[in-house]
């Protein structure tokens, strides 16, 4: 009677133990999601609640991203070495026609010397790709035929690994690999996809709670301060004049043969990205899978009526050539920037949610911020000004095709051989497509890690580019 009322007593405070645990392990992932620096959470919270219920189901399967990761490195290999040997304005023509695979399909089924059928298809795909796409058909058939069949192959290749899933986790691996940005913030950063899937089968409903409310409260800041930018800018015409002259230096230096007015209209280059398969343009030096003119890495456009239209901070991109390169000739707009780092920085690295340019302002201003209080810091800094004024204008040349199997930040020079287009910045562009439809890039600062049941803690970020 005793053993029984013993063994009765020891499994109640047993399950008592393993209730409070549970509860401490909820809360403890909740407050540990809700941390300011997991990095991957709030790279994927601004997105569709669509998309995040899709990143959140592909990441409890690391081991089938891994395997599309490697085939990944293999078909955009092929592509690049398939195109190698044409001049870069060529190469770009190939990249514009890989955007859109059902139709090279067609094209390739209409055979050889078709060309008036072509141009009849290639009518509704967006205005900036068409003439591109007929002239891959009239003068490189044999190449697009060879390009549609490695894309098909991908695809086969991705119903392989998936064929043991269910129809709708299918479902989500090709909606997330169909989002090129989404993939590459995945695969780029495989611990943290990791630490992210263990989170979810532990406690789904509760992390999506968070990243519905994480959405919200990034959606209510980017509309609040994106409004005081705005007010800022419209009011300053000196500013404004400055931030125009500065985006044609950086559209030009970046060398696009079609750069092109700022008052282009998206719909000249449609939605569409470059391909997971094949990877974005490799003489980009920052991610850009969604294209668009130059022009709207700088936040604004050209209005119909020649204003200046604010819709964001710069991107990455521009923001990493301002505070390298161009910052000096562009006094106002230095300043401009500094004060926006100034009254944000207390949140520049946790709730602040435009990732991309704070990113670089971070590196840029803290640096000079710290070398104040040293003279080593002020000797490396006074000698990094000498070696930008000494440059004068950005070589855009230096960020040329990367080489070595791998799209991680190298450059090397304009004739080399391109390798491996993937890319490790993603939590810098995590979302091109957001970014061109919006302009605001969130950011987070410091990092997740995988601890025991599958939460995230902060701490240093493995893999991504800062």
């Amino acid at each position: 009677m005793k053993s029984t009322a013993l063994k009765l007593k020891t499994w109640m405070l047993t399950a008592a133990v393993l209730g409070v645990l549970q509860v401490s392990f909820a809360q403890a992932l909740i407050d540990s999601l809700s941390q300011d620096d997991n990095k991957i959470v709030a790279s994927i919270a601004p997105y569709a609640s669509d998309m995040r219920a899709a990143i959140l189901n592909v990441s409890q399967y690391p081991q089938a991203l891994v395997k599309l990761e490697r085939t990944q490195a293999r078909t955009s290999q092929s592509f690049q070495d398939l195109i190698a040997s044409y001049p870069r304005d060529e190469q770009e023509k190939f990249y514009q026609a890989s955007r859109f695979p059902e139709l090279n399909t067609q094209l390739v089924a209409l055979g050889k010397d078709n060309a008036a059928r072509a141009r009849e298809l290639v009518k509704d795909y967006p205005e900036g790709s068409q003439q591109a796409i007929v002239d891959v058909y009239t003068n490189h058939f044999d190449d697009l035929a060879r390009i549609s069949t490695i894309y098909q192959t991908s695809e086969a290749t991705l119903e392989k690994i998936t064929a043991k899933y269910t129809p709708q986790l299918q479902s989500d691996f090709k909606k997330v690999v169909g989002s090129p940005d989404v993939m590459s913030l995945l695969t780029d950063n495989i611990d943290l996809t990791v630490s992210l899937g263990e989170s979810y089968k532990s406690d789904p409903n509760g992390v999506i709670q968070y990243l519905d409310s994480l959405n919200s409260d990034l959606t209510a800041q980017n509309a609040k301060d994106l409004d005081a930018y705005k007010k800022e800018v419209e009011n300053d015409p000196k500013l404004q004049a400055e931030m125009k002259s500065a985006a044609d230096e950086f559209a030009k230096q970046y060398d696009q043969p079609d750069a092109g007015p700022a008052t282009v209209s998206n719909n000249y280059y449609g939605s569409s990205p470059y391909p997971y398969w094949f990877g974005y343009p490799y003489w980009y030096s920052s991610p850009m899978w969604y294209p668009t003119p130059f022009y709207y890495n700088t936040g604004f456009y050209y209005g119909a009526n020649g204003g200046l239209t604010v819709f964001g901070l710069p991107s990455f991109a521009y923001s990493n050539w301002f505070f390298s390169f161009g910052y000096h000739r562009y006094p106002l707009l230095y300043r401009h920037y500094n004060t926006y780092y100034n009254v944000h920085r207390a949140n520049i690295t946790n709730v602040n949610v435009y990732r991309g340019f704070n990113t670089a302002a971070r590196n840029h201003f803290g640096g000079i911020n710290h070398g104040r209080y040293t003279s080593e810091g002020r000797a490396r800094n006074n000698a990094s000004h000498a070696a930008i004024n000494r440059r004068g204008s950005y070589n855009s040349q230096s960020t040329a095709p990367r080489t070595g199997g791998s799209n991680r930040g190298h450059s090397v020079q304009s004739g080399a051989r391109p390798g491996n287009n993937f890319n490790a910045g993603s939590f810098n562009h995590y979302n091109a497509n957001s970014f061109h439809s919006m302009g605001w890039q969130p950011m987070h600062g410091g990092g997740m890690h995988s601890m025991g049941g599958g939460g995230f803690h902060g701490g240093g970020m493995h893999g991504g580019r800062r």
